[in-house]
């Protein structure tokens, strides 16, 4: 299945004049132009390629690289139904709508483009000896904090945990970020307490194209948090990546339909984003209901698992309950 297959069963073009008001002709014939309804676009930034149902927004950067993720982006509905309303036809025999979606996935994954990194000899694993007593004395300073924060020794191995002693990010714990085994970016975090930035992020590849820790999951079941250290944190529950903020990306939203279910344990002035995102995921989705404003990584073992298992449906009584009582008093 590719985008030919989709297009020569769905009237892309019928459905780009019949959807948007404004249609706005360009000097090419096959390409025309609208508002975007993916940012505050009120002047036709929004353009299209009729012939081969590809979109892209000069204002927002929107990129979808798939008529069928265009759709199911616009309608607000899972890319398994945009399949469907392409015909039964559409479907072989020897496969599933949700068969065609991974396939049309790891299709697009084919094409996307990104750096890998290296990090230089002065990015040194956090539990290895530097020989400089000012500079080991320092990274027993970031053991000792991974350690409060409850990382174990064996996570800081695990997920290649770094301290910088040079460089633009010296005096910083340095937390990977690996696709397909390479590192695509990381999160830099100060330990001096005198940087006006708490976190510094490596300029190249996007962050918001990237789920951390999404390489190590292997089940129908994820768990969403905001920051690394809760990810690492709620893992010792479940399966978990980090969306680097409380906000997610077509690409990310990409990752999480890749699953059957997708757990959010966001902070609590989160919720509200938690409930726009999820119109977009096509599994299950829960979230963690805590109102005490702590996150994954402030939190012990065991309160973490009890938070995790008691996660409740998006839109159930649970849900509603929990907003009327614990969020708006």
């Amino acid at each position: 299945m590719n985008r030919k297959d989709f297009l020569d069963r769905f009237d892309f073009p019928g459905y780009v004049f019949s959807r948007f008001s404004s249609i706005t002709e360009t000097s090419t014939e096959d390409r025309v132009r609208t508002m975007c309804p993916m940012c505050s676009d009120t002047t036709g930034h929004l353009y299209i390629l009729l012939s081969a149902g590809l979109a892209y927004c000069q204002k927002c950067k929107y990129d979808p690289k798939s008529p069928i993720r265009f759709i199911s982006d616009v309608e607000g509905i899972p890319l398994g139904e945009v399949i469907k309303r392409a015909g039964e036809s559409f479907t072989p025999l020897d496969m599933t709508v949700e068969d065609i979606v991974s396939k049309l996935f790891a299709e697009e994954e084919d094409t996307y483009e990104y750096e890998v990194m290296s990090l230089e000899h002065h990015f040194v694993p956090v539990l290895e000896e530097i020989g400089v007593a000012p500079l080991d004395r320092a990274r027993d300073r970031a053991v000792r904090y991974l350690e409060d924060r409850g990382v174990t020794k064996d996570q800081m191995v695990r997920y290649d945990i770094r301290y910088c002693y040079d460089g633009t990010y010296a005096g910083r714990i340095v937390v990977p970020c690996f696709y397909k085994g390479d590192i695509v970016t990381f999160v830099a975090r100060d330990l001096s307490g005198y940087s006006s930035r708490k976190y510094l992020n490596p300029t190249g590849n996007k962050q918001s194209d990237f789920l951390y820790n999404y390489d190590a999951i292997g089940t129908d079941t994820v768990i969403v948090t905001e920051g690394v250290f809760d990810a690492i944190s709620a893992s010792m529950v479940a399966p978990a990546v980090a969306s680097f903020g409380k906000s997610l990306s077509e690409r990310q939203v990409s990752f999480l339909n890749s699953v059957k279910t997708v757990v959010f344990y966001w902070d609590k002035d989160a919720y509200p984003q938690v409930e726009t995102y999820v119109k977009k995921i096509q599994g299950t989705c829960r979230v963690v209901c805590h109102a005490d404003g702590k996150d994954a990584g402030s939190r012990t073992y065991e309160e973490n698992k009890r938070l995790i298992n008691s996660a409740v449906p998006l839109g159930s009584v649970a849900y509603e309950m929990f907003k009327l009582t614990e969020l708006n008093g």
